[in-house]
């Protein structure tokens, strides 16, 4: 998949029948929970949308919003996620889960903001396996 905002960690099909990380970050800073089924539901140009607005620098919240109304089943409301900084480099919780030899906080400035969600949101998680697999890619990205 070719769609910018995929990771080859997504294992994202043409139909994208598992919703990427692109797409969880721009639910999640838009304070938003859809459930695969409701992902599922969406038209594919929807579902491409979200994850052009989840890779973006800045989610546009009401792009998101605009993009799931009236999807079955509904969206739920849930509290909006504050992104991970540039200038304050990655959290305690992402460093302890990483080895201590990984450039991560040197190279967390040149991160993108999907980037940085996308690690912090696996170590937050606690998905080290996906964790490991996204920074793997990340980093031989930067």
């Amino acid at each position: 998949m070719t769609l910018p905002g995929i990771y080859a960690f997504d294992a994202a099909d043409a139909e994208l029948s598992l919703m990427p990380m692109a797409v969880r970050r721009a639910l999640d800073v838009s304070g938003l929970h859809l459930s695969l089924r409701g992902w599922q539901t969406l038209a594919l140009l929807a579902r491409q949308q979200l994850v052009q607005l989840g890779a973006a620098q800045q989610v546009d919240v009401s792009g998101v919003q605009a993009c799931v109304r009236g999807c079955q089943p509904d969206t739920r409301p849930v509290e909006a996620l504050c992104e991970p900084a540039a200038a304050l480099g990655p959290g305690a919780e992402l460093l302890n889960a990483v080895t201590p030899d990984t450039p991560l906080a040197e190279r967390w400035p040149s991160l993108s903001a999907l980037d940085r969600y996308v690690l912090s949101s696996l170590a937050r998680r606690g998905k080290l396996e996906r964790l490991s697999e996204a920074l793997a890619e990340i980093l031989a990205s930067h």
